[in-house]
């Protein structure tokens, strides 16, 4: 027996429907979309993000995006369904300022933003009890700082505990004031239990150094008990308790530390000196041959030569920084030159990167350089980077010029944003430079260029401000948010 015409017609119909709304289904998974006026089926793109904080509002194009899906594993928003063409993204909290950048989208391609930085539209300060410093430099033991104060011709030396906010050490020197080489810090040992501090007789304005203790709260000069003349980088023994390395008359030394036995002992390391430091794998010593030696015990007992880099002849103030043993600067502070030595993974870079450069610095990781003249800052990229945007090893990134002073430039705790000063304002740019570069004022302040120091452990930006009209004194910001795991 025959179906019936319209059976046949009404099941032919369904299976037409089936197979059409199943295709429509299936372009519509694989992210195509009907472009009515262009008459055909375009491949979206999509949109990654991951932002602090992590709760936020999505907008493209000043609209609701119609998905927004949340990655739970590592709090990922992604928007699908775009069409290719420049967006408007914004992101957006209630007492944060909105974070809005114009993406260009591409068929089939997910644009990614790991790292969405928002500020509040205020920053609650937490101000302590010292006040009337005039400089700070904190300790590896978070809550610990050592500030400087001086008081006519005595200077004081200030140990605070910013989480018990009480003074738990002073040290008195007569006839001295804080040293006035803006590259010269106070240095804590390993152990934040001990201090170098680096003076200036008032009289003779001749250099000197002094070794304080915490625990016993001592102070002893060593122009008292070492004979060498014109002292300079003096740092503690990375590994070894009361030992202390420096230059003097362009030699290294080492000299072990038992003021109450008046027990001194020095060791000569190298001769022909021009800088030295530390790394996590021993200690590295540039010549004035510009060559630069390694040893991985940091005595500096088996010192081998690993490369020689060529600075100016004539160069007599210069700074070393090793990375390790493929990643090395050197800042030529006379000629205000910067050198780099990158063992990358594709080529060998020894190379001039820059000129007028007054500070540089690696990130933890070692796959960027962040260095900076007066008015601009730069980065450049040791190993390729594979996450958005993309960077190549040997790139360098021209991040943010202005016209006035830029100081207390270091990267942001993500290391995909500076944090820096300029006159009374604390800033924050980014390296991702898609769409636009987003710069912008975390918090502003009373002071012109006042000190910050970024505890990132802490997630606090610590500085000097005015409490009132008669006072100035230690203040902190939480920054950037405390994220939870859960």
């Amino acid at each position: 027996m025959k179906t019936p015409i319209p059976r046949r017609i009404f099941f032919w119909t369904l299976c037409i429907s089936y197979f059409f709304t199943t295709s429509i289904i299936l372009f519509y998974v694989f992210g195509y979309r009907h472009d009515f006026v262009q008459k055909i089926f375009v491949h979206t793109g999509s949109i990654t993000l991951k932002s602090n904080p992590k709760t936020i509002s999505v907008h493209i194009d000043d609209k609701t995006p119609q998905t927004k899906l949340v990655n739970v594993i590592n709090d990922s928003y992604i928007v699908t369904g775009l069409r290719p063409k420049n967006h408007k993204l914004t992101i957006f909290v209630d007492g944060y300022r909105p974070w809005e950048k114009y993406v260009s989208i591409h068929s089939g391609v997910a644009t990614e933003f790991w790292n969405v930085l928002l500020l509040r539209n205020a920053y609650e300060r937490s101000s302590y009890t010292i006040s009337g410093i005039d400089d700070f430099f904190p300790a590896p033991e978070e809550n610990l700082f050592a500030c400087t104060k001086q008081i006519g011709k005595v200077l004081t030396i200030q140990v605070f505990d910013t989480k018990k906010d009480e003074t738990t050490n002073t040290f008195l020197f007569m006839q001295k004031r804080f040293t006035q080489n803006i590259n010269e810090n106070i240095e804590w040992s390993p152990t934040s239990r001990d201090l170098i501090v680096p003076l200036q007789d008032m009289n003779t304005d001749q250099k000197d150094y002094a070794i304080s203790y915490i625990k016993t709260n001592d102070s002893y000069l060593l122009s008292d008990y070492i004979d060498l003349q014109n002292l300079q980088s003096v740092r503690w023994d990375p590994k070894e308790k009361d030992v202390i390395l420096y230059i003097a008359q362009n030699t290294l030394w080492k000299t072990r530390l038992d003021f109450e036995n008046k027990k001194i002992e020095t060791t000569e390391i190298m001769r022909d000196v021009l800088a030295y430091d530390f790394a996590d794998d021993g200690i590295y010593v540039f010549t004035k041959d510009h060559d630069l030696f390694h040893d991985h015990d940091v005595q500096g007992k088996d010192l081998k030569k690993l490369i020689s880099i060529s600075i100016p002849q004539d160069s007599t103030q210069t700074r070393l920084d090793a990375y390790d043993t493929h990643r090395i600067l050197l800042l030529d502070d006379s000629a205000k030159e910067l050198y780099v030595y990158n063992k990358g993974e594709n080529e060998i870079y020894n190379r001039k990167i820059g000129s007028n450069i007054i500070g540089a610095n690696f990130s933890d990781d070692g796959k960027k350089l962040l260095y900076y003249s007066p008015f601009e800052i730069f980065v450049y990229f040791t190993r390729d980077w594979k996450a958005q945007p993309i960077r190549s090893e040997n790139e360098i990134l021209s991040i943010t010029r202005f016209s006035q002073f830029i100081k207390n430039v270091h990267f942001a705790k993500d290391y995909e944003h500076i944090i820096f000063t300029a006159g009374s304002d604390i800033k924050i740019t980014e390296l991702d430079h898609r769409g636009n570069r987003i710069t912008d004022t975390i918090i502003s302040l009373t002071e012109k260029d006042a000190k910050i120091i970024n505890k990132q452990k802490m997630d606090r930006l610590y500085f000097i401000d005015s409490f009132d009209d008669t006072r100035r004194g230690l203040q902190s910001i939480e920054f950037p948010e405390k994220i939870s795991i859960f």
